[in-house]
């Protein structure tokens, strides 16, 4: 059944999540209560699908309180395939490195903030921008990727990260 196949692959993936990434999730969980405890904020930025998480957290009735979503809308509002707007234009932003330092410009961001960043494989230059653009402000950065993902992207960053 497929439904049954799909639960244990879910469950498959959980438990190795369980058995592998606890101390780092740990960590990404002391540095967010840190940033908050502070008065501070905890910055989320995904572009195109890894833009759901952001929104999940996004603060409204029954949210996490201290998080700022990051929402820049002609990375990730997809209503139109072609056209103004559209999904060719949001893959290209995405590859537009300098783009991160223009959204992150917009924002007052200190030292004492925490940045969590959404990406599904970790290779665009819009994420690796706004994560080199955190940790130039010095702000505790975490990655929410998948490696196997990663591992098969070739980067779209002229550093090569």
């Amino acid at each position: 059944m497929l439904a049954a196949e799909y639960l244990d692959r879910s469950a498959s993936i959980l438990a190795r999540i369980r058995d592998t990434q606890l101390d780092p999730i740990k960590q990404a969980a002391d540095w967010c209560a840190a940033s908050i405890l502070a008065g501070r904020l905890v910055h989320a930025f995904g572009s195109g699908h890894s833009r759901i998480p952001v929104e999940e957290i996004f603060p409204r009735y029954g949210s996490f309180p201290g998080f700022h979503p990051i929402v820049e809308l002609s990375l990730t509002y997809h209503n139109q395939v072609v056209g103004a707007n559209g999904q060719r234009q949001a893959m290209f932003l995405e590859r537009v490195e300098g783009f991160a330092e223009v959204i992150l410009s917009n924002f007052v961001l200190e030292e004492r903030d925490t940045a969590l960043l959404f990406s599904n494989s970790g290779a665009g230059a819009v994420a690796i921008d706004m994560a080199l653009g955190f940790r130039r402000r010095h702000i505790r950065t975490i990655a929410v990727t998948s490696l196997e993902n990663a591992g098969g992207a070739g980067s779209s960053h002229s550093s090569g990260r």
